[in-house]
């Protein structure tokens, strides 16, 4: 059995320290540290019995990687010092907030050679491969729609942990990315979007409910419908059991439809015609429930962690592969604002990228007080001078 691969967790906020206790559970991995400059955050993660320090030069000899648990908005620049030192790193959650930072972490880590793999952990549930497995090899039929819902309220009182920085998008769009990821991963390449969000109130501060309509290159269609403030069954987290926070109802979440059959997760219960000749609505459907272990899939993500860090096997989710999913996820958030049909592009500008570059014109330095101009020539008189045989 290989060593286990030292690590650190940079970030001691609420998913940190569930990272810290993960990777302590996790054969494959030894923590090294939890690495926070605040004190306090030093001082939470030490109460929690894990070794600590104030940065990456701190952090004892031999570490091989990092789990970034930073907010999604502030870990570009702790990403390119994780890569510049060529370790091999994993991102709690998505990639980043921004286009531009996950370019940055993406391009980071392709100039290191460093491995990134990116934290969209339902990848690795068990009953993903299998409805991944499923659909492309045709036990559906080709793919026609899907559909995915994520409403849960989300508690008024947060606990202990504020957030650091607050992006205004709400708990409904950051779990987008994970939900668009997960369509992206199971129906392909996403060819547009086109989206609507509401908030509970004229007054609230985010965004709190989103519906997304998203087609597919292949032409299959999928709706994805987000909440905070709605009470129900529907989320993956409810689903499976994947987060301490969420009370597990065992709810499928995510619906694939093709033309033989239909499936849905994370129960993986599929319903197919067992008659001569082709299905229809006017023939009686099976309902066959498949094979799904329970697998914590955070868990089976650190056991990925560990194959990657030591060089074993390539990363489920790449930096390039995350970045398509985060385009696409920020195409919807656009599509809600502008009201129009985006095609996703990783390589666009952000779309607040204009008004701040105009933002930053506008208090651009006054010219500096100096001599007056001289006047401008006139160039008919130029063209005398050089022509007038008179002149030297």
């Amino acid at each position: 059995m290989s060593a286990p691969v030292p690590v650190v967790v940079i970030g001691a906020g609420r998913d940190g320290l569930r990272q810290a206790r993960l990777v302590a559970d996790c054969a494959g991995l030894e923590l090294a540290a939890v690495i926070d400059p605040a004190d306090s955050a030093r001082e939470r993660a030490s109460d929690a019995g894990f070794p600590t320090a104030a940065d990456l030069d701190e952090a004892p000899p031999g570490v091989a990687g990092a789990i970034i648990a930073l907010p999604v908005t502030t870990r570009a620049a702790a990403a390119e010092a994780v890569a510049a030192r060529g370790l091999a790193a994993l991102t709690d959650r998505s990639l980043a907030a921004s286009l531009r930072d996950a370019r940055r972490i993406r391009d980071a880590f392709a100039r290191s050679g460093a491995p990134l793999l990116v934290g969209h952990h339902r990848r690795h549930h068990p009953a993903v491969a299998a409805a991944r497995e499923a659909a492309q090899g045709g036990l559906l039929g080709r793919l026609v729609a899907a559909d995915a819902a994520w409403i849960l309220r989300q508690p008024e009182d947060q606990g202990g942990f504020a957030w650091r920085v607050r992006s205004g998008a709400g708990a409904a769009m950051t779990q987008l990315a994970n939900d668009v990821d997960l369509l992206r991963w199971l129906m392909g390449d996403i060819a547009s979007v086109c989206a609507l969000t509401s908030r509970a109130t004229p007054q609230s501060p985010e965004t709190d409910s989103a519906g997304a309509v998203l087609r597919f290159r292949s032409g299959a269609l999928a709706t994805a419908l987000m909440s905070s403030v709605g009470l129900s069954p529907w989320g993956w987290e409810a689903a499976t059991g994947d987060g301490d926070e969420v009370a597990r109802t065992g709810e499928d979440c995510l619906r694939l439809v093709g033309s033989e059959g239909a499936m849905s997760l994370p129960s993986l219960t599929y319903w197919r015609h067992n008659g001569a000749g082709r299905g229809d609505w006017s023939r009686p459907l099976s309902r066959l429930p498949l094979p799904s272990p329970a697998l914590d899939a955070r868990a089976a993500q650190l056991d990925h962690f560990a194959r990657v860090a030591r060089g074993e096997i390539a990363p489920l989710v790449t930096g390039e592969d995350a970045l398509l999913s985060l385009a696409a996820a920020l195409a919807v958030e656009e599509s809600a604002r502008t009201g129009k049909v985006l095609t996703p592009d990783p390589d666009r500008a952000d779309a607040w990228e204009p008004t701040a570059a105009a933002i930053f014109r506008g208090l651009s330095a006054p010219a500096l007080p100096g001599p007056a101009p001289a006047p401008e020539a006139d160039p008919d008189a130029d063209a005398d001078a050089e022509t007038d045989p008179k002149k030297d």
